[in-house]
């Protein structure tokens, strides 16, 4: 069980170790471009203003972690405490976000299944 209303990716990653499911949930700006290639392995990927359309795709049975792409973490401050206020308990927001996640080792995956992970970028 994750502790808190922050958590860090060392506190995700040791939950993970452990064999306990969690759901990311990944909140993009629906003005930018997205050019990434992974994502957190299993994440649900939600336009940041999109996420009371995607309620119904989360689960109450796991902590869900929310980060976004968003410079600060205030986006996901206020999708957590959004989740939270609509009846999800075991809601948190993963300190230092994406950036976080990478650093800690944690498992990745294409970030769409219609891009390569191989796809390069002619300049």
């Amino acid at each position: 069980m994750l502790k808190g209303f922050d958590v860090s990716a060392a506190a995700v990653k040791d939950l993970i170790h452990h064999g306990e499911p969690v759901q990311f949930i990944e909140l993009r700006h629906h003005h930018k471009h997205d050019w990434s290639l992974f994502k957190a392995r299993g994440a649900l990927r939600i336009e940041n203003d999109m996420l009371e359309q995607h309620l119904a795709d989360m689960p109450h049975d796991r902590p869900i972690v929310v980060f976004a792409d968003c410079p600060g973490e205030e986006t996901s401050a206020r999708a957590a405490e959004m989740l939270m206020k609509r009846g999800w308990n075991d809601v948190h927001k993963l300190v230092g976000g994406f950036d976080a996640y990478l650093e800690a080792g944690l498992p990745v995956e294409p970030a769409t299944k219609a891009v390569p992970a191989t796809r390069i970028m002619w300049l």
